[in-house]
């Protein structure tokens, strides 16, 4: 079942992914010559108007293919020929699309759940939080000179500060004031706290809790903004602790963790009501369609982001990079994403072999 839900969901997120690319190239006058779902040899095609649509064996991934996108066509229909800024806007719309099905996803989420907030709910007697004054109603709005706007952020921020001293800074009764508090290692759950409880806001379309208040829809429409804003930054700086070495390659999870990872996911809510089941897999969802966003946005080659560059390239010196030398950019860079992708791939295999 956790390779179906899997399928599902790379599924869906590819072809969102390549409907922005279609639906921006058709916006522009670029003639699409295929819009394919999956890969590999083809099941069904139809062709109407000028487009061939295809279904193809392997549900994994699917493809837009543009006239004049790997060669130069003089056509004035094809992408080639079109100017710099309409090749952005079409090379763009791909990750931008990833970014609105998450905000659908987060806001969907939301609304049926609700969500936590970095405020104060209740202080645990005698814990560093109460210690440092902090008192039921406070409203966390900086960690360590970091603005925090959702939960996530306030986690995000805890993980990364291990355990060391945090300056707070938060709003009470309207009133900015400022605090540090020094988290302590929870034996249990082998995580720094710091020993207050967090509030929540119900969601409009969730049966009503006592104790806890609807969010209205501007808290609503925030929280799944924000939740964006986390995702890219999370993954921001993960890329860059991979970069600097502050992060290993083992730590990574490719194609075949993401579905051990869906598949755990999937286990864990088992015994939840099925319609908390799905919408625990579209936050899922959400969150790799987000972090497919920003990796497809990363200058590198092969990727829409390095295919952005040589657009940059062609505004500033006024002529696009000769194809031919594009194209054989594009192919090493193709080649090592393809032998990255087969060390985080062995370093999954390991994970699920080799005994924690």
């Amino acid at each position: 079942m956790s390779i179906v839900i899997a399928v599902l969901i790379f599924g869906l997120i590819v072809v969102i992914h390549e409907f922005g690319h279609y639906s921006a190239a058709r916006a522009c006058g670029v003639m699409v010559e295929e819009f394919a779902i999956g890969m590999g040899p083809v099941l069904l095609k139809k062709k109407v108007g000028e487009t061939v649509y295809s279904l193809r064996l392997m549900p994994i991934g699917g493809f837009c293919k543009m006239l004049g996108e790997d060669a130069a066509i003089e056509d004035a229909r094809s992408f080639s020929s079109k100017p710099a800024h309409q090749k952005a806007f079409i090379l763009v719309a791909g990750a931008a699309m990833n970014f609105v099905l998450a905000f659908v996803i987060f806001l969907v989420g939301a609304l049926a759940q609700g969500f936590t907030v970095p405020q104060v709910r209740s202080v645990v007697e005698g814990s560093p939080a109460e210690a440092s004054g902090l008192v039921a109603g406070d409203r966390i709005t900086r960690m360590n000179g970091v603005t925090i706007r959702i939960y996530e952020d306030f986690m995000f921020e805890m993980s990364t500060a291990n355990g060391s001293p945090i300056e707070l800074e938060f709003l009470r009764n309207g009133q900015k004031l400022k605090t540090t508090v020094v988290p302590y290692l929870d034996q249990e759950s082998n995580a720094y706290k710091v020993g207050f409880m967090v509030a929540a806001k119900n969601g409009i379309f969730a049966k009503p809790l006592e104790g806890i208040e609807k969010a209205d829809i501007g808290e609503t429409l925030g929280e799944a903004f924000y939740m964006i804003g986390f995702f890219v930054k999370a993954t921001v700086i993960g890329l860059v602790r991979l970069v600097t070495g502050k992060l290993n390659i083992g730590e990574m999870s490719g194609p075949i963790g993401i579905v051990t990872v869906i598949g755990d996911t999937y286990k864990a809510t088992e015994t939840i009501s099925l319609g908390d089941r799905i919408l625990t897999m579209l936050q899922l969802c959400g969150f790799l369609s987000a972090n497919l966003g920003v990796f497809n946005l990363l200058p590198l080659p092969a990727l829409d982001g390095g295919r952005l560059v040589f657009v940059l390239f062609e505004a500033i010196r006024r002529k696009p990079v000769p194809v031919e030398k594009e194209g054989i950019i594009h192919l090493v860079g193709f080649v090592l994403l393809i032998i990255f992708a087969v060390f985080v791939a062995v370093s999954d295999i390991q994970k699920l072999i080799l005994p924690k």
